[in-house]
């Protein structure tokens, strides 16, 4: 079924829209995996690699988790219905190899959707850590130390796995599409209007040779589908979109720079610390996503494994960028 366009409006009484100070205590928004979990866990993990499984070919039927099922139900609940984020704490990295840690990790998210690729190339994880490589239209965020503006990923929800801590920074820093939409539209409905026209977005060179390196049209900021706010939004990716000809207008970059200005508020902000054995997942539609600087020392090197996961029965069913990024089959 295809979503229906509905005309902009604030988002009253949601919980996907929140400020910074709903959230008092550190990692209250944490649901550690109870011990029978992890050890249903270590069992799924064990049975899966048995028979040969890898972190791609796991599905939900591969790797029962009855025990943890209340738990990930809570957590698919944060993400659908809710705040729009949730962190599982204490995944077992430390019982895992890293290939281990992968399907235990995906046998994970095989209950909150189904997991796809990130790139043209079919990439269906990317490992966030500093490669020494300085962040551009070239070089992905995820293999640099740099900070990254807020912006949203390509799937429907987005799945941090921590392997590894850096020594200093990395914090993770999240914030609400909805409080950032409502304050806008009351504010400057101009500038609303605006995003909800939308930007252009560039491919990245995830793209097959001889196609149009930027999107064919403006992906709109803030789309409004069965009444209900689809964020999507990379300031980065519209200004390389620029250096390919595209016009960027006066307005545009004011909306911008407006939506930026909100973000860069602490009452925006809600910073999240990172420990291994967390596993961060954000819905991309209702909550933007940022990163600090960060800096990896003698024996403490930043790893986190990441996972686009669709949702195909979400009630939010809008456009994603992925579909810029990802190898498609001709039509027949």
């Amino acid at each position: 079924m295809q979503p229906n366009p509905t005309p902009p409006k604030i988002i009253a009484s949601d919980p996907s829209v929140w400020l910074a100070d709903d959230f008092p205590v550190t990692r209250a928004w944490v649901r550690p995996l109870p011990a029978e979990s992890v050890e249903e866990i270590v069992a799924s993990v064990a049975d899966a690699v048995r028979r040969g499984k890898t972190f791609d070919e796991v599905t939900r039927e591969d790797f029962p988790l009855p025990k943890t099922a209340p738990l990930l139900r809570r957590v698919f609940d944060d993400l659908e219905n809710g705040r729009g984020f949730s962190v599982i704490g204490g995944f077992p990295v430390e019982r895992f190899g890293y290939d281990e840690a992968l399907v235990g990790y995906a046998g994970l998210c095989t209950h909150l959707g189904t997991l796809v690729d990130q790139s043209y190339a079919g990439a269906m994880k990317a490992d966030v850590q500093d490669l020494g490589l300085p962040y551009g239209k070239d070089v992905r965020g995820y293999h640099s130390n740099a900070m990254l503006r807020f912006h949203t990923d390509g799937a429907v929800l987005t799945g941090l796995l921590c392997l590894g801590e850096g020594a200093e920074g990395g914090l993770s820093v999240l914030t609400s599409s909805g409080a950032l939409s409502n304050a806008i539209l009351r504010e400057r409905p101009d500038l609303h209007a605006t995003l909800v026209k939308g930007l252009h977005h560039h491919r990245r060179g995830e793209h097959a040779p001889g196609d149009n390196p930027v999107s064919e049209v403006p992906i709109p900021v803030f789309a409004f589908y069965d009444g209900l706010l689809h964020c999507t939004y990379d300031r980065n990716q519209s200004l390389w979109a620029a250096e390919e000809g595209i016009e960027i207008t006066p307005l545009q970059v004011e909306a911008m720079d407006y939506l930026d200005a909100l973000m860069a508020q602490p009452r925006y902000q809600l910073h999240m610390e990172m420990r291994k054995g967390d596993v961060q997942l954000v819905n991309n539609f209702t909550v933007m996503h940022s990163r600090t600087e960060y800096r990896d020392g003698t024996g403490r090197k930043r790893h986190l494994v990441r996972y686009w996961i669709d949702v195909p029965h979400g009630k939010r069913r809008g456009f994603t960028t992925r579909d810029l990024y990802v190898r498609r089959e001709p039509q027949s």
